[in-house]
């Protein structure tokens, strides 16, 4: 179903979205049809106005570490969370604010001070990409 959704009008499959004025007619109309049946009235104008809607593939992704000697990952680099935690900015800040305080909070090892903010911002990306998976799984109904 994914691949049939994922090539355009002319027969290319894409990767990972389709974008505005390729999506196959068949699927646009499906598409308006699923909105007029599920979405909220001002989500429906706002979906039926679009005149070439695109598609674009949610998709999970957590890094293994976010320190890489003295370079680091952080927000969406690190962990993507599904959009349905509504965590995308917040979860960057979040992390600059805990590199802050961390490397304050060590003194002049910086080393110390990623490490230490490696664990902690670690488990916090790991909880927050299984909670949008858990959480897309219950929309979907899975």
């Amino acid at each position: 179903m994914l691949d049939a959704a994922l090539t355009d009008r002319d027969g290319r499959r894409r990767s990972h979205s389709i974008p505005p004025g390729a999506l196959k007619y068949l699927h646009g109309d499906a598409l308006r049809k699923a909105a007029s049946l599920s979405l909220a009235p001002v989500f429906q104008r706002l979906l039926l106005s679009t005149k070439e809607p695109f598609m674009q593939v949610i998709q999970d992704y957590q890094a293994p570490k976010m320190v890489f000697g003295r370079a680091i990952l952080l927000g969406d680099a690190a962990f993507v969370a599904r959009p349905h935690t509504g965590a995308g900015a917040g979860k960057a800040a979040a992390n600059a604010l805990a590199l802050g305080k961390a490397l304050r909070d060590t003194g002049t090892d910086i080393d110390i001070g990623l490490a230490t903010w490696q664990q902690s911002q670690w488990a916090e990306g790991k909880r927050m990409a299984q909670w949008g998976m858990s959480l897309g799984s219950t929309i979907m109904g899975l």
